[in-house]
C-alpha cells in the first residue's frame, strides 16, 4: 500500500482507533516517550501521529508540539482531543510530505512510532533523511516500529502480540535502518524490545 491508501484505510477507522490495540505498540511507544525525555524548551514532531493520544499527554511539558498524519479524520479527532493545548497543532501531512508550518517550526526532537513499517525501504530511507534535516545538530529523532532482528517466520507466535499483519506491514530489518540514519547524519542507538519490534535513537551530528 502507499502512503494514500493506507490515509484511506485509517480514515475509515479513526473514530474507534486505539493506538494501545497491541501490547507490542504499547511496550514500544513506552520505551520511545522514555527516550523522549521531553523538556519546557522542546519543540516536538510526531510522525503518524495518529489521534494524538501521546502529544496531548507530553503538553504540559512541552512548549511546542506538532503532529502530522495523512489521514484527515485522525487529524479531525487529534484536535479535538487537544481543544484545551493551544501549544499543539494538528496538520494532514507525513513522514514524506511535511507541512511548511513543520518546517519553519524549530523542531529539535522527532518521534514517530509504528508508522514507517507501512513504506517501503526506498521510502523509508526519503523519509528518513527529510526528518532528519529538521532537525539541528544534537537534534533527537527516535523511530520506535515493526523491524525485524530475524527472519520473522521464525515468531509467528507474536504476530498478534505486536499486530504485525505480513499482508499489509512491510518492516525493514534493524540493520537496514540503522544503515539508513547513518546516512543521514543520524548518530543510531538500538533498543531491541523483541524479534520483531525495536526502538532507535539517532542523533543529528
Amino acid at each position: 500500500m502507499n502512503t494514500e491508501e493506507h490515509a484511506e484505510r485509517f480514515n475509515k477507522v479513526a473514530h474507534r482507533y486505539a493506538t494501545n490495540r497491541f501490547p507490542g505498540r504499547s511496550q514500544c511507544i513506552q520505551k520511545v516517550l522514555q527516550l523522549l525525555h521531553p523538556q519546557p524548551e522542546d519543540v516536538i514532531l510526531d510522525v503518524g501521529c495518529g489521534p494524538g493520544i501521546q502529544l496531548v499527554d507530553l503538553a504540559p511539558s512541552i512548549r511546542t508540539g506538532f503532529g502530522v498524519d495523512p489521514a484527515a479524520s485522525m487529524i479531525e479527532r487529534a484536535k479535538s482531543e487537544a481543544s484545551a493545548y493551544p501549544n499543539l497543532h494538528f496538520l494532514e501531512g507525513s513522514a514524506e510530505h511535511l507541512p511548511e508550518a513543520v518546517r519553519c517550526g524549530s523542531v529539535n526532537k522527532i518521534y514517530s512510532n509504528y508508522v514507517i513499517h507501512h513504506l517501503p525501504n526506498t521510502h523509508k530511507r526519503e523519509a528518513i533523511r527529510g526528518l532528519a534535516k529538521l532537525l539541528p545538530p544534537g537534534g533527537l529523532f527516535i523511530l520506535g516500529d515493526m523491524m525485524f532482528n530475524d527472519d520473522p517466520g521464525k515468531h509467528t507466535d507474536i504476530f498478534d502480540y505486536v499486530g504485525y499483519v505480513p499482508e499489509n506491514d512491510s518492516p525493514a530489518y534493524v540493520s537496514d535502518l540503522e544503515e539508513m540514519f547513518s546516512e543521514s547524519n543520524l548518530i543510531p542507538k538500538i533498543h531491541v524490545l523483541n524479534p520483531l519490534v525495536a526502538v532507535i535513537l539517532g542523533q543529528k551530528i
